[in-house]
C-alpha cells in the first residue's frame, strides 16, 4: 500500500463530539486513486467493510472503535465546471471543508450557500445528511453527486433525483445507499442576487439595500455564534435531534395543552415543529446535565460533551431525552447523529 497506513489510531481525535475507542487501520485519502487504493487494502486485509469519515460532525464513534480500516475522505477540488446565463456549476472534492468552500463561492460571487455558513463538516456530509438551515435545504442547490462504490470500485453519477431527498435524510443514509462513498458534489449556484430572507433570524436583514452574500453569511455565523458552541474547543455535534414532522391533529392536541405550540405546515397533513422550542419551554430540558452530557444552554437541540465522555453516557443520555419528550408530547423524536 503507498497510502501512509496508521494502526491503532484513537477516533475521538477525528469527530467533533471528540469521542471514540481505537481503530485497526486508518488512512487518509486525498484523490479518487487514492480512495480505490484504500478500499483494495480493506478488501484483502480485513473482514469488516472500511468506515469512511469526513469531517466528523455528525457521527458518534463507540467506545470499542472499529475492527477494521478507517478512511478518512479529504479528497480535494474546487472547479466551475459551467456556466449557462445566471446559472453556476461548482464540482468540490468531498473532502473539502463545507464553511471554507461557502467563503470561496462567496469570494468568486456566486450565490446559494450563505444561509449555511459555520456548519461544521465536509462536502462529502452534504448530500448525505441533506444539510439545512436558515430557510435553505442543500438538495435544492445539488446538480449531481459523484460516488464509488466500496466493494465494486465502479464510479456513479447521481443526479439530485437519484439522491432520494428528505428532510435530513438522502439514498446515502439507506443500507444501499451506505455502500457509496461520496467523492465530489456539484452545486448549482448562481451569478446574480438570490437572497433567502424568509427565516426569522434573517428578517432584519430585509430592510438593508445592496445586500451581499458576505453580509448574509456574516449575519448568519453571529447568529449561530450565539446558539451553538465552537466545535472546535468542545465536544459537539452541532443539533443532535432532527425537528419531528408530526401529524395535524397531534399539532391541535399540543395546541390546546399548550397554547403557544409553534408549528410550520408542510402541507395539509403535515406540520413541522421545533424541537428545541419543545425541550426549553415544556421539557425544562435546555442546559439539563447528567454526567459528562448535557444540552446546551443557549440551544437545547444541541447536545454537548465533555472531556472524558464516552459513546455510552451520550447513547444514554440521547435515550433519557427522547423518553422526556415523548412522555410530554407523545412525539417520538429521531436522531440526526449516527452512531458507528
Amino acid at each position: 500500500m503507498q497510502l501512509e497506513l496508521h494502526k491503532n489510531k484513537k477516533l475521538s481525535q477525528y469527530t467533533t463530539l471528540k469521542i471514540g475507542g481505537v481503530a485497526d487501520y486508518l488512512v487518509e485519502v486525498v484523490t479518487e486513486d487514492d480512495l480505490s487504493e484504500a478500499l483494495q487494502f480493506a478488501a484483502e486485509k480485513t473482514t469488516t467493510p472500511p468506515l469512511i469519515l469526513g469531517g466528523g460532525s455528525n457521527v458518534l464513534c463507540n467506545d470499542e472503535g472499529y475492527s477494521g480500516l478507517v478512511i478518512i475522505n479529504k479528497i480535494s477540488g474546487y472547479d466551475v465546471v459551467e456556466v449557462h446565463n445566471d446559472v453556476v456549476l461548482v464540482r468540490v472534492g468531498a473532502g473539502e471543508v463545507f464553511d471554507d468552500i461557502i467563503q470561496k463561492t462567496i469570494d468568486d460571487g456566486f450565490w446559494g450557500l450563505e444561509n449555511l455558513s459555520a456548519i461544521p463538516g465536509s462536502i462529502g456530509a452534504t448530500p448525505i445528511q441533506n444539510v439545512g438551515a436558515y430557510g435553505v435545504e442543500i438538495d435544492s442547490l445539488i446538480h449531481e453527486v459523484h460516488a464509488t462504490h466500496i466493494e465494486t470500485l465502479e464510479k456513479k453519477v447521481f443526479t439530485a433525483e437519484d439522491c432520494h431527498f428528505k428532510y435530513r435524510d438522502s439514498f446515502f443514509k439507506t443500507s444501499e445507499g451506505n455502500n457509496w462513498c461520496v467523492t465530489s458534489v456539484t452545486y448549482k449556484l448562481s451569478s446574480v442576487p438570490a437572497p433567502i430572507l424568509n427565516y426569522k433570524d434573517l428578517l432584519p436583514l430585509k430592510t438593508k439595500s445592496n445586500l451581499t452574500q458576505q453580509a448574509i453569511r456574516t449575519h448568519v455565523v453571529a447568529v449561530r455564534s450565539k446558539k451553538f458552541p465552537d466545535w472546535h474547543t468542545v465536544g459537539t455535534a452541532g443539533s443532535f435531534f432532527k425537528n419531528p414532522i408530526i401529524s395535524k391533529e397531534l399539532h391541535e392536541q399540543l395546541i390546546k395543552k399548550y397554547t403557544e405550540f409553534p408549528g410550520f405546515a408542510l402541507d395539509e397533513v403535515s406540520i413541522k415543529i421545533s424541537l428545541g422550542w419543545v425541550l426549553d419551554k415544556i421539557c425544562g430540558l435546555r442546559g439539563y446535565e447528567s454526567g459528562n452530557v448535557r444540552l446546551f444552554e443557549n440551544q437545547a437541540l444541541v447536545l454537548v460533551t465533555k472531556q472524558g465522555a464516552t459513546a455510552e453516557e451520550v447513547e444514554a443520555f440521547a435515550e433519557e431525552i427522547k423518553k422526556i419528550v415523548k412522555e410530554k408530547t407523545n412525539i417520538e423524536i429521531e436522531r440526526e447523529v449516527l452512531s458507528v
